[in-house]
């Protein structure tokens, strides 16, 4: 089966997504059921930090968001990526798009960033909260699911966490552990078959 066969569908509500009508898993479905991810700590308030901030940065993004006008009680954290955008300068690529794998295995995820950072491709993972372990084994997926559309492979890609924080700055963390992908393989072989 090509490619230009496959009959994609993503579902927003829910975060579902279907290849050919099946639903098949995701990336963060994957971490959660691996144990990398656990919901029941996540707070109501933490959840919903991590949307608006997420939506505040794929406007200003994608739209060029009028910060100056901005009035969300999460506007610190806009103002955090204003500044890494403003001093890293990344030719963005692509802003959560989401992507399937067309070939074995299958699985979905909606990468926050495609960059092109300092000549290299990137995923970064923007976050509004404190660094993860996970986060590596995130953006490892992120790559292989991504290495496909831009012509590298997963360990060519670099990867990025951009924590945000309240107060306007940032901190961008490289992940380059080989063993984010090791577990990145070991997780799509256990989730999808």
């Amino acid at each position: 089966m090509t490619a230009a066969s496959c009959q994609f569908r993503f579902e927003r509500e829910g975060h579902r997504y279907f290849m050919d009508g099946e639903e098949i898993p995701h990336i963060t479905s994957m971490l959660e059921a691996a144990g990398w991810v656990e919901t029941t700590f996540m707070t109501d308030e933490g959840r919903r930090r991590g949307s608006a901030v997420h939506d505040l940065c794929a406007h200003f993004d994608l739209e060029g968001l009028h910060v100056e006008s901005c009035t969300s009680p999460y506007r610190g954290y806009l103002l955090g990526h204003v500044k890494a955008m403003s001093i890293l300068r990344p030719e963005i690529l692509s802003v959560e798009e989401p992507l399937v794998s067309v070939h074995r295995p299958r699985f979905g995820g909606r990468p926050d960033r495609v960059w092109r950072l300092t000549g290299a491709i990137s995923v970064p993972e923007i976050k509004s909260g404190p660094h993860d372990k996970s986060h590596g084994i995130q953006t490892a997926l992120q790559a292989i699911l991504v290495g496909p559309t831009v012509h590298l492979p997963p360990e060519a890609i670099d990867r990025y966490g951009l924590y945000l924080q309240r107060n306007g700055a940032f901190k961008l963390t490289p992940f380059r552990e080989r063993r984010d992908f090791d577990e990145a393989r070991r997780i799509l072989r256990e989730y999808c078959r």
